[in-house]
């Protein structure tokens, strides 16, 4: 099976790598902004 496939799984080939790539670039924007010093974003991991 080359590339040239059914175009319905050609366009859920690219949805799910557009959906990979927007995921980790919002997990990026996520590290960075915890990492930075002045950040007042902080979890709160409470049992009680």
């Amino acid at each position: 099976m080359g590339f040239p496939h059914c175009p319905i799984c050609v366009v859920l080939a690219f949805v799910s790598v557009f959906m990979g790539v927007t995921r980790s670039y919002m997990f990026f924007i996520l590290v960075r902004e915890l990492m930075r010093a002045e950040s007042t974003f902080k979890f709160k991991f409470s049992f009680y």
